[in-house]
Parts: C-alpha cells; sequence; structure tokens
C-alpha cells in the first residue's frame, strides 16, 4: 500500500522508494528488500516498467502506478481505514485520543 502510495505521487525506482519510506519511518531490512515487493506489483500488473539511462549512464528501472494499481491502492486503504475502526472497537477508551 505504501509502495503504490508514494507511486502515485510519480514515477520512481527501488532505491528512491526505500528512502522515501525511510523518510517516514518505514524502514526495509536492505536495500535489496524493495526490489521483491516491485517485483510483485509488477507481476500483480499494479505497476508498469520502463528503463531509464542516467546522465553518467546508469540504467535504472522506473516503476509507474497504472489504473489497475490505482484500484487496488484505493481497495487496501479503504479496508486500512476499517481495521483502524474495528482495532478502536475493540480497544475503546484505551485508544490514545479518546
Amino acid at each position: 500500500m505504501c509502495v503504490l502510495g508514494i507511486l502515485t505521487r510519480e514515477k520512481s525506482y527501488g532505491y528512491e522508494i526505500m528512502k522515501e519510506l525511510e523518510k517516514h519511518n518505514l524502514k526495509l531490512k536492505g536495500v535489496g528488500s524493495i526490489y521483491p515487493i516491485l517485483n510483485k506489483l509488477k507481476d500483480y500488473e499494479w505497476v508498469n516498467t520502463h528503463l531509464e539511462i542516467t546522465e553518467s549512464g546508469k540504467v535504472r528501472i522506473y516503476y509507474e502506478i497504472n489504473e489497475r494499481g490505482k484500484l487496488q491502492l484505493q481497495r487496501k486503504i479503504e479496508e486500512w481505514l476499517e481495521l483502524q475502526e474495528d482495532i478502536r472497537s475493540l480497544l475503546g477508551s484505551n485508544v490514545k485520543g479518546e
């Protein structure tokens, strides 16, 4: 859900996505941890990919969310909101802010 959310803002490549997750305290186990996630999103056909060559000649795979991915993200957000509500209901007054 978080990776798809990042990709709604703009296309990006693995390392850049990982750094964006880290900015929000969502740390992965290592640089290589992002690629299985991205491959899964590609396999599910929620993102499109293309190669770009940087000025230094390095080839990068860029990921871009597509319409199927946007629909999936919306579903995941709805599931997340329902889960939050269920947890609040379960915990009642023990939830911070109530």
